[in-house]
């Protein structure tokens, strides 16, 4: 890996805190809080003169006698006791080289590459997605994104939830609404609608209907227990869920190792309940088997099996973990799941731990907030009710596609890829700029504006800088290294220099927030970069015009690579 200007300077001042009999943690550098007097900072030496009961001058004095800083950067001491850092020009062209046709070349590999599970995603069998669904989907891809880039072996899974209590009482209302379903021979349709219909009426009969919820709960045994009719239908029933969660996964760029759903693990329950109990570390209590947690936390126990002999999410979690530590013997496993379900995951992590089920495998709940409205309330659709993933892409699309034909550059398939790439870009930078521990307002409208923090700004300055790159070509001109730090072009540098570490910040953190702030900052210095500095026209200086040019190809390839690693996609034209 090639060195970044902050590790450089870093590793400069690290050398002379110590060469001054200084401890090393003094010399933490850091990016500037004044960029206009100076670029990186030093606010060690308080510390120094705290420690050592000195003037903080005189330890200023010290290191400053000590810095060899190899012609790359400026150095001063400030008042009380602060270093200030300016990088020369000759640092600010070494490091646009330095990344000259690669964008990822200032940026490390894990040092101990991890194999990391993801299980994001987690919808339920018959029902369309909604928007609640959004932010695990697009944290999620995005993480996996950033952990591969950074040299992890990542593989995920979608956690689908296709067994248990729910669907007895889908299987139920289909047995009054169409029996002929359950014929062996059946050639009648089933649609996506049909069990979107179903569904919520089985729903609200259940717990209105005592008779009904009886029956649900036989038809739950059978199917467990294998009956032939449930079964086939229950196939059924799956293949068209499948079918509608692909279509909207794949639309959001989301790929899964493994599509397994809480079935998979049926088989498994019983057999590690019977283990657990027999190691003591489950127990009867009021007629459920538990396990109690070791913790100074007030958690209630893990209840496995109820006392009525079924398993509940407990069970299937823990069976989840097993089978996934046999299977791939990830080091740490990540549940991109709502922030509600903290105590579950807390439940869960621990009993996996102290029963020795989890084996190696770290486990993370990377939780997030909510998604709400203008109105700071759950996001809904203008009639009240959730909205469908599949509609909100539609609305995002169509509004997107206005915009293009107000500007009239685009039109026939063109514009429909154009709109499709802008009204997801709008969704996921919309979602990932944010913290996603932190609730958000999803504001349609917003997110779609050309300026500003959203996705579609950060696209067009990308399609703006290749349409100057292909009027430049026309015009003989092609990019050659940087050389020439005029206006405006040392913000740029310096934005390129952080790329790295605002990609290890993502990761550390589980966090792809701090890359998208990251790429619309660099958007930003960019655009004023390309406003101040003209590259085209009467009495430009070819050579300056080159230089300029191979700077924005620079920041280009890294806004390009950013938004890819947040599954957003650039259009051709805007």
């Amino acid at each position: 890996m090639k060195t970044t200007l902050i590790d450089s300077l870093q590793q400069s001042v690290t050398e002379a805190f110590e060469a001054a009999g200084f401890e090393a943690k003094f010399g933490a550098v850091r990016v500037s809080d004044r960029p206009d007097l100076a670029d990186f900072q030093c606010n060690g030496l308080m510390g120094v003169a705290k420690s050592r009961k000195m003037n903080p001058a005189l330890a200023g004095e010290a290191v400053m006698e000590k810095l060899e800083l190899g012609g790359l950067f400026e150095a001063e001491f400030v008042k009380p006791g602060f270093l200030n850092f300016r990088a020369t020009d000759n640092a600010l062209t070494q490091a646009v080289a330095a990344q000259a046709g690669d964008a990822r070349a200032l940026s490390d590999s894990a040092e101990k590459p991890a194999k990391i599970m993801v299980d994001y995603g987690g919808p339920n069998l018959a029902k369309e997605m909604h928007v609640g669904h959004l932010r695990s989907a697009i944290v999620g891809q995005g993480l996996i994104n950033l952990l591969a880039f950074a040299g992890h072996d990542v593989v995920s899974d979608v956690h689908l939830g296709d067994w248990g209590l729910q669907i007895g009482q889908l299987i139920s209302q289909i047995e009054e609404v169409r029996p002929d379903l359950f014929e062996e021979e059946v050639e009648a349709p089933l649609t996506m609608e049909n069990l979107q219909e179903w569904y919520p009426q089985a729903s609200a009969k259940s717990k209105a209907d005592e008779a009904f919820r009886d029956r649900a709960r036989k038809a739950t045994s059978a199917l467990q227990a294998g009956d032939a009719q449930y079964m086939r239908l229950w196939r059924r029933i799956v293949e068209v869920s499948k079918a509608s969660l692909r279509r909207d996964y794949d639309r959001l760029g989301c790929e899964f190792t493994y599509f397994h759903g809480e079935s998979r693990y049926q088989d498994m329950l019983g057999q590690i309940v019977e283990k657990l109990e027999k190691s003591g570390d489950a127990v009867l209590d009021d007629g459920a088997i538990v396990v109690h947690l070791q913790t100074d936390k007030k958690l209630p126990p893990l209840m496995l099996r109820n006392s009525n002999g079924g398993y509940g999410y407990g069970a299937t979690d823990l069976a989840t973990i097993v089978d996934r530590v046999e299977q791939d013997d990830p080091d740490y496993i990540l549940y991109v799941v709502d922030a509600r379900q903290k105590m579950h995951f807390q439940q869960v992590f621990l009993a996996a731990g102290q029963t020795g089920l989890s084996g190696g495998a770290q486990l993370e709940h990377t939780a997030f907030g909510t998604v709400n409205g203008t109105d700071g309330k759950p996001f809904k659709t203008r009639e009240g009710g959730v909205m469908r993933l599949h509609d909100l892409m539609d609305e995002m699309h169509a509004a997107a596609r206005k915009r293009l034909e107000e500007m009239g550059q685009l039109s026939g398939a063109e514009l429909e890829a154009a709109a499709e790439q802008i009204g997801l870009a709008a969704i996921k930078f919309g979602e990932l700029s944010h913290d996603r521990e932190s609730n958000y307002v999803f504001d349609m409208e917003q997110f779609l504006q050309f300026e500003g923090k959203t996705g579609p700004y950060i696209q067009y300055t990308c399609v703006r800088i290749a349409s100057l790159m292909q009027r430049a070509k026309a015009a003989g001109l092609l990019p050659a290294p940087f050389r020439d730090v005029t206006e405006n072009a040392r913000p740029v540098v310096l934005t390129l220099d952080e790329f790295a570490g605002k990609v290890q910040r993502a990761v550390e953190t589980r966090k792809p927030n701090h890359l998208a702030m990251h790429v619309y900052k660099l958007a930003n210095v960019t655009n004023s970069f390309y406003q101040s500095n003209r590259v085209l026209g009467e009495g430009i200086d070819p050579g300056v015009a080159a230089s300029h040019l191979g700077l924005l190809e620079a920041a280009s390839q890294q806004l390009r690579l950013g938004l890819d690693l947040l599954g957003i996609e650039v259009p051709a034209r805007m």
